[in-house]
C-alpha cells in the first residue's frame, strides 16, 4: 500500500525558526504543511526541506513587535502534479492587515483551503490545508459557523484528500464535530491538547485544534503530536492511498 509522511506545523511566523528547521531537517517528509509562514521565509524553508513550496498568502501582517511581511499557509513537497486555492472567508482582493486590533483583524483576514496533489510509487495523493478562523477562548462563534459552511462546500468539491491544518475550534465543539462527522479525525485521543505546554503565550491550553482529517480514500496512521518546536504542536503521520 502506498504511503507518504506528512508534517503539518503552525510556525508562528519567524518566531521559531531554528527549532522548526532542526525539526523538519529529521523527518523524512514526503508533504510538510505550515501556517503562519511568511512570505520572506519561504527561500529558507524551501532550502532546509530540499523542496518546492505552493504558498496562498493571507493578510498583510503588520503587528508592531514583530517584523511586517506577507503571511500566509504553505505546502511544502519535492514535486506538484497540480495546485489548486480557493478563498473561502475573508477579504483577499485586497488582502487586509493584520494588526494590534485582533477581533477585527480576525474577521477581515482572508481563510483560504489549499491543496496539491503528488505523486510518489506511482499513485497520486491530495494534500490540503487551511488556517480557519480563531475565537476567543475556543469559543463557537457565528462568523465560524459561517466559514465553517464555507470551507465545507469547497471540500466538496474534491473527491479524496487528507486535509491538515490548524482549525483554531477545540475538539469536542461544534465546528470540529461538523468536520468529523464527515471525515475522519485521526488525532489519538491520548492527546488532550495540541498547544504547545511552554512555547505559546497562553498555555497551557487544555484544546486540540491542530488536525489531520482524512477521506474514505486515505488512511492516517501513526499519528503522533511534537512539543518544542513552536507554539502548536507538530503534527506528523503516514498517509496511506486506499483506493
Amino acid at each position: 500500500m502506498p504511503s507518504i509522511r506528512l508534517v503539518s506545523i503552525n510556525i508562528e511566523r519567524s518566531k521559531h525558526l531554528d527549532t522548526v528547521s532542526e525539526f523538519l531537517r529529521k523527518q523524512s517528509a514526503d508533504v510538510v504543511t505550515l501556517q503562519e509562514v511568511m512570505e520572506r521565509d519561504l527561500l529558507f524553508l524551501e532550502s532546509v526541506l530540499g523542496m518546492k513550496s505552493f504558498y496562498v498568502p493571507l493578510s498583510e501582517y503588520e503587528k508592531p513587535d514583530e517584523a511586517k511581511g506577507l503571511e500566509g499557509q504553505s505546502i511544502f513537497a519535492r514535486d506538484f502534479v497540480g495546485t489548486s486555492k480557493a478563498y473561502y472567508a475573508g477579504e483577499w482582493d485586497p488582502l487586509t492587515k493584520f494588526t494590534e486590533d485582533k477581533l477585527e483583524s480576525i474577521v477581515r483576514i482572508a481563510k483560504a483551503l489549499s491543496w496539491v496533489q503528488v505523486e510518489k510509487a506511482g499513485q497520486l495523493f491530495c494534500v490540503a490545508t487551511t488556517h480557519f478562523t480563531w475565537s476567543e477562548h475556543g469559543e463557537v462563534t457565528d462568523l465560524q459557523r459561517k466559514d465553517m459552511q464555507a470551507l465545507l462546500e469547497h471540500l466538496k468539491g474534491i473527491p479524496e484528500f487528507v486535509l491538515s491544518g490548524d482549525f483554531n475550534t477545540p475538539r469536542g465543539r461544534e465546528m470540529w464535530d461538523l468536520l468529523a462527522a464527515t471525515y475522519k479525525d485521526n488525532i489519538p485521543l491520548k492527546y488532550s491538547s495540541s498547544i504547545d505546554p511552554l512555547l505559546h503565550r497562553a498555555a497551557p491550553i487544555p484544546y486540540v485544534i491542530d488536525g489531520v482529517f482524512t477521506t474514505l480514500g486515505y488512511s492516517a496512521s501513526n499519528v503522533e503530536l511534537h512539543t518544542g518546536i513552536s507554539d502548536h504542536c507538530a503534527v506528523t503521520a503516514t498517509i496511506s492511498k486506499l483506493s
